[in-house]
């Protein structure tokens, strides 16, 4: 990973616009990036819910065009990403601005690159594979969980292929990310739950990672603080300071995992919903409590102080006994949430384990996980999840 090159050390963030109303800010942030005509990337939910008709009427109060392309879906295809690169250029845009869950964030990011680099999407399947810059973008999430807003990450899906690509660069950051937890409300119960436990993977799988350092670590340990204290009640009750505490831990989990990258939950969730199209969120949630299981002997101080950051008190125990009930905290937590907890209920089958194992051991996220876990082990892990 380039941020360890020569034992050096980098952290990458975008502006960073937050807080109750923050959506109206909309025209005059892409007013300020140049935009004329802005590219809207989002999906029929979202506009469904109304968020688009208020973040149009916030660029037309700023005398901008603006063209919205809304054929996205949960783990956004390689083809919907050629389609909108298209549409950007028959309509001559300027400007990129994503209103939407991970998968507008991460399409938008797709469509960004093919914009100005051409080729296939597969072309940029790597690390740092993107040599020209993109258009200028903006993210507003509308979930608190997937990080999109503020990472260097975009996945996505080919359904041909059955696979998901993860594409890493500092060129895919955002250049504003505009954080209103207003639009946390309208998500159903179920999704604010797997992308709340999202986060929570982002943050643990960040503090645990090899590539972990000072100034991503207080962002991951508050973010599991947050998690904890909020997640449950914004999901039961929409309760206005539990979106804004799971929208904070949204954000500091995305600053965290985007910089120091992720482990081996992110490695085999992603040939989860390349195979099954399962969204993100469900898969991290079957198979995290599993994974920190086996990571536990390879990070027991880390995993101590992740307890503590849940909640327990953790004096007078040594690291592995208190690092031991953070796999139970979690599992407590996702069972109150009613998540799926076994990759059965959702369909998996063992047939498909060995080409999955093979994909999850060249995941770009395995190379941070505490331990690089090879694909005898990891078929075991999801034999274990199922």
């Amino acid at each position: 990973m380039d941020n360890s090159d020569d034992g050096l050390l980098k952290f990458e963030l975008p502006e960073i616009i937050y807080g109750l109303g923050s959506l109206s800010q909309i025209g005059q942030c892409a007013k300020r990036l140049g935009g004329e005509k802005i590219f809207l990337v989002t999906d029929p939910g979202v506009i469904e819910h109304g968020w688009v008709d208020d973040s149009i009427k916030s660029l037309e109060r700023e005398s901008l065009r603006h063209v919205i392309y809304d054929n996205v879906v949960t783990n956004p295809r390689c083809f919907q990403v050629e389609q909108g690169a298209k549409l950007y250029h028959q309509k001559k845009c300027d400007v990129i601005v994503a209103v939407g869950g991970g998968s507008p964030m991460d399409a938008a990011k797709g469509i960004a690159i093919l914009v100005s680099n051409h080729g296939r999407i597969h072309d940029y399947a790597g690390c740092n594979l993107i040599t020209q810059p993109v258009p200028p973008l903006i993210c507003v999430p509308t979930t608190a969980g997937t990080g999109s807003d503020v990472s260097q990450f975009s996945i996505i899906s080919d359904p041909r292929k059955k696979i998901k690509m993860t594409i890493l660069s500092r060129a895919i950051m955002a250049d504003i990310s505009l954080i209103d937890p207003r639009l946390l409300q309208t998500k159903p119960r179920e999704l604010m739950a797997a992308t709340g436990i999202d986060a929570l993977t982002h943050a643990i799988e960040a503090y645990v990672s090899s590539l972990a350092w000072p100034l991503t670590d207080p962002h991951a340990i508050h973010a599991i603080e947050l998690v904890f204290t909020h997640l449950q009640k914004a999901v039961d009750t929409r309760d206005i300071s539990a979106l804004e505490g799971m929208a904070v831990a949204s954000l500091e989990a995305g600053i965290a995992f985007s910089n120091a990258i992720l482990g081996a939950v992110h490695a085999l969730a992603h040939p989860l919903s390349g195979v099954y199209d399962i969204h993100h969120g469900i898969a991290n949630a079957i198979l995290l409590p599993m994974v920190i299981r086996k990571n536990l002997p390879h990070a027991p101080r880390k995993f101590a102080r992740v307890a503590n950051a849940m909640g327990l008190d953790i004096r007078g125990k040594s690291d592995a006994e208190a690092g031991g009930y953070v796999p139970r905290m979690v599992q407590e937590l996702i069972a109150n949430l009613d998540l799926p907890t076994t990759l059965s209920e959702i369909g998996v089958k063992d047939v498909d384990i060995p080409a999955m194992a093979r994909d999850a051991a060249q995941d770009l996220c395995m190379q941070t996980n505490p331990h690089c876990y090879g694909i005898e082990e990891i078929e075991s892990m999801y034999h274990e999840a199922l």
